[in-house]
């Protein structure tokens, strides 16, 4: 089924998103990068994600945040960003009853997911986190929730160092056997090149995801 175009409303502004509906009872929201550094839902990344879980029977919606594109509002540091995501998640789960929801985010997208879900108490059937940008913005008190998550990441990424990632990923990774890294070599922060490593892996995590009772 073709992805169709849709306006979320969060509080006084719409977000311009885009929708594929597949067959299985699990759905991913995505979402994208930096919107002041030129991310929205057509990166790379997010596409490449979308495409992962759409192989294996994952509805898929991604959505430009605000100020992007067709979205209403603009750029509010995270915060309005970490709100809009409960509306979208929301949006879904009315959509397609029933469905376990999962949140994928890339970069920034990774950064407000982790507000929403520590902050504002969204919490997805399980988490994917493509080069959460551990070295360019503060996750002093943001950790990953008790649900299966997987964290990604290039082994040559200078926003998300290795170092500084395994070190806030600590007690993540004793305390949650559900909680998984995975670097790709000779791999920088934005993937070019590599987006075939990055569709595998996101198509084992979606396929674990789907086999999850």
């Amino acid at each position: 089924m073709a992805e169709i175009q849709v306006m979320i409303p969060s509080g006084d502004i719409s977000l311009e998103s885009s929708f594929e509906e597949r067959p299985g009872r699990d759905a991913g929201v995505l979402l994208h990068p930096h919107p002041l550094y030129g991310g929205d839902m057509e990166n790379n990344v997010v596409v490449t994600v979308k495409q992962g879980m759409n192989e294996k029977g994952w509805s898929t919606l991604r959505y430009n945040s605000r100020g992007v594109g067709k979205s209403g509002g603009s750029y509010d540091h995270g915060e309005g960003e970490s709100r809009d995501l409960l509306h979208v998640v929301e949006h879904l789960r009315e959509k397609l009853p029933g469905s376990r929801v999962h949140v994928a985010a890339y970069s920034f997208g990774a950064w407000v997911a982790l507000k929403a879900i520590v902050e504002k108490d969204c919490t997805p059937e399980s988490l994917l986190l493509v080069s959460p940008p551990v070295d360019f913005v503060s996750f002093e008190g943001l950790s990953l929730p008790s649900v299966p998550c997987l964290v990604i990441a290039g082994d040559m990424d200078d926003l998300c160092s290795p170092g500084s990632l395994k070190t806030w990923m600590k007690r993540a990774l004793e305390d949650n056997e559900h909680a998984h890294l995975q670097f790709i070599g000779r791999c920088d922060h934005f993937f070019r090149g590599r987006e075939s490593e990055l569709l595998e892996l996101v198509r084992q995590f979606a396929g674990k995801g789907s086999d999850r009772q």
